[in-house]
């Protein structure tokens, strides 16, 4: 059952997108990305480890933008 009340303050990811640099990234494979994370101690499915990789992609193209653009 999903929680309703969660749901309706998320922000679109469209709208939110806009905000994040169009920096292209080398990206970990799927099936990779799931097992590390796992190695790590995370009891996570395939869904959840690419919804916590497009999250760390987004930190490191922010960060990059800080620290390498003039904007």
């Amino acid at each position: 059952m999903k929680n309703h009340h969660k749901e309706k303050n998320k922000v679109p990811y469209s709208e939110s997108k806009k905000h994040i640099p169009s920096i292209e990234l080398k990206k970990i494979p799927p099936e990779k990305a799931l097992h590390l994370l796992r190695k790590a101690g995370y009891d996570i499915n395939e869904e959840q480890s690419e919804e916590i990789m497009e999250f760390i992609y987004i930190i490191v193209k922010l960060t990059l933008k800080e620290f390498f653009t003039s904007d």
